[in-house]
């Protein structure tokens, strides 16, 4: 049961609300797609929270969809162990900074008082999700070992099945408790993402390259003229 529902209910609900809410809030409330930018706020701590957090996750997330589009390749690629020890150690790496820098920008909202005025529960929600699925992927990868080499054969086939609407959870059922809970921890992200800020993710803005350059001008007060 538990599988059925974390494998097979869990992803097309998630599919959905990414679907459907995603558009909805996009036409209806534009206001709310982006996210504030607080770099004006503090900038400190955002430097050492955002670039590992970026720098960790984006390898990462791009090695997961390069094994699932690609899976006979990448076997040939990590047929070599000397490959393989890297593709892991490099994978292993990146996680621990991703989830440091996650970290970070998760105490950087809870201990700063001025962020306090811009940052909303799902903020904080969704930065504890994304640190427990980042947490959950670095446990899978020193408890499952060699995930680069299982991962194109089982899910990478499972994802497949999905999207062919033909679902088959037995091809990663049963890998382990922390595969389960980061299976099901990337889905549940994918089902609150169009109600957080980071949805600005999925639109890509480029009407702003015709928009011509934002003119500032500095007013000063009469008193510090003479």
């Amino acid at each position: 049961m538990l599988n059925t529902i974390v494998f097979v209910i869990l992803p097309y609900v998630a599919l959905a609300l990414l679907l459907f809410v995603t558009p909805y809030r996009f036409f209806s409330n534009r206001l709310t797609w982006s996210a504030y930018s607080t770099q004006f706020l503090e900038r400190d701590t955002l430097y050492w929270g955002i670039n590992p957090w970026h720098y960790g996750i984006l390898p990462v997330l791009l090695a997961h969809l390069f094994a699932t589009l690609f899976p006979g390749v990448t076997a040939a690629l990590l047929g070599d162990r000397t490959r393989l020890l890297v593709v892991e150690a490099t994978g292993l790496g990146l996680g621990i900074i991703a989830l440091l820098g996650c970290l970070i920008l998760l105490l950087r909202r809870a201990n700063s008082p001025i962020l306090g005025k811009v940052t909303s529960p799902a903020d904080i929600l969704l930065l504890l999700v994304l640190a427990l699925q980042t947490a959950s992927g670095i446990v899978v990868a020193v408890t499952a070992g060699w995930g680069a080499q299982w991962y194109p054969a089982t899910a990478g086939p499972y994802l497949r099945s999905l999207v062919l609407l033909n679902p088959q959870p037995e091809y990663v059922s049963g890998i382990s408790t922390a595969f389960t809970l980061h299976v099901a921890g990337a889905f549940l992200l994918l089902a609150v993402l169009p109600f957080t800020k980071l949805v600005h993710l999925l639109y890509l803005p480029f009407d702003f390259l015709k928009d011509p350059p934002l003119l500032y001008k500095w007013r000063t007060r009469r008193d510090e003229i003479g």
